[in-house]
């Protein structure tokens, strides 16, 4: 029996896929037949041993799909550049798909959940939640659109939760959070007629390893959920 995979000849990128809800989501569209390019913070080979991401990039690859791990800090936007450069020199100009997931403030939530944001420093919640998880969402979108609508095709995701309809951890959480909906929204306007599809993706609370660590280190954070 041939197995249909929907996806091949399909581009994918997942930002944030080292591990927890990007890696989930990379290894469904590698099992699907995409070609998936996986992002995550520059990291160093120990002992000869694979990166967590070049570990998901393998695992694509065993499902089905082509894996190409990228190590991107997406906290610089020349390097953000550089990634989408790479993926429409590789590609033909390709991309399919974008799933918008980096986000770098999971350890300063928890450590701060028991504080009120008047009783933290004035700048360093707020570039926390958002640099990477709302502005790096932004640069990556421009640059995914650029390619996607020539083609007359693609998808952006961009993962969001309740905090942006809700108080949830902390203000500065909360706020990126509605951005994010706002962001995939206004997107889907400008959008519009170019056969590019913008959505915001609610995944509800998910076990993943950085979640679980924050927990275990901080246990007061059940108090703010």
């Amino acid at each position: 029996m041939t197995l249909v995979r929907p996806l091949s000849n399909h581009v994918a990128l997942v930002t944030g896929a080292s591990r927890g809800i990007g890696r989930g989501i990379a290894l469904q569209l590698g099992e699907a037949g995409a070609k998936v390019y996986v992002t995550g913070r520059p990291q160093k080979n120990s002992d000869g041993k694979q990166t967590p991401l070049e570990k998901v990039a393998a695992e694509i690859n065993q499902r089905g799909g082509v894996g190409v791990p990228v190590f991107c800090d997406h906290s610089n936007p020349e390097k953000v550049k550089d990634l989408f450069e790479q993926i429409k020199k590789e590609n033909n100009g390709q991309l399919d798909i974008l799933v918008n997931n980096a986000y770098a403030g999971v350890d300063f939530v928890f450590e701060n959940a028991t504080k009120k944001f008047f009783d933290l420093d004035p700048v360093e919640p707020f570039d926390s939640a958002n640099n990477v998880g709302l502005r790096n969402h932004y640069v990556c979108s421009v640059y995914a659109a650029r390619l996607m609508i020539p083609r007359k095709q693609g998808l952006i995701v961009t993962i969001s939760s309740l905090g942006g309809m809700g108080y949830l951890f902390d203000v500065a959480y909360g706020i990126g959070k509605a951005g994010c909906d706002k962001l995939a929204s206004d997107m889907a306007v400008d959008l519009l007629n170019t056969g590019v599809v913008s959505v915001s993706l609610w995944p509800g609370a998910v076990k993943t390893e950085a979640v679980e660590e924050a927990f275990l280190k901080n246990e007061n954070v059940s108090n703010k959920i």
